[in-house]
């Protein structure tokens, strides 16, 4: 099983973000979820099972004004995952991605958004219930 958990958020606006900025993005949304999909299909195609799961964003969907970076990027990711779908499902390797829809409750976090309440944030064991969840379908209903 593969968890892709890894993200970048950059924020601003074209003119905002820099090409740096905007590079780094997509090395660690969309490269990096390629480069780990990569590493663990081989051996997934000799079982003939896995799970590939990439946590995905909200962004992916619908970029905002300050999401030129980190939405595209996240898109990426998207139809990355889509694709795998599409190639590995016929080999038994189930290929998910979740959408988070709000901020993960982490130190980092709560450090910068001090004045929102408890309810406010995603809380990562409830984004891990989600992933075991997929992990249990029955490929007849691969989501």
């Amino acid at each position: 099983m593969l968890i892709y958990n890894a993200g970048k958020g950059v924020w601003g606006s074209a003119e905002e973000v820099t090409s740096d900025d905007f590079e780094a993005a997509w090395r660690t949304n969309t490269f990096g979820a390629f480069a780990a999909a990569r590493s663990v299909i081989p051996a997934m195609k000799r079982r003939a099972a896995g799970h590939i799961i990439f946590i995905g964003a909200t962004a992916s969907r619908r970029g905002g004004a300050k999401t030129a970076a980190f939405a595209s990027a996240k898109a990426a990711q998207r139809s990355l995952a889509e694709s795998l779908a599409r190639s590995l499902g016929p080999s038994g390797i189930h290929v998910s991605r979740i959408i988070i829809d709000g901020i993960v409750d982490e130190p980092s976090t709560r450090t910068k958004l001090t004045d929102k309440l408890d309810t406010f944030f995603v809380k990562p064991d409830d984004i891990a219930d989600t992933a075991l969840m997929l992990t249990r379908q029955k490929p007849s209903a691969w989501t």
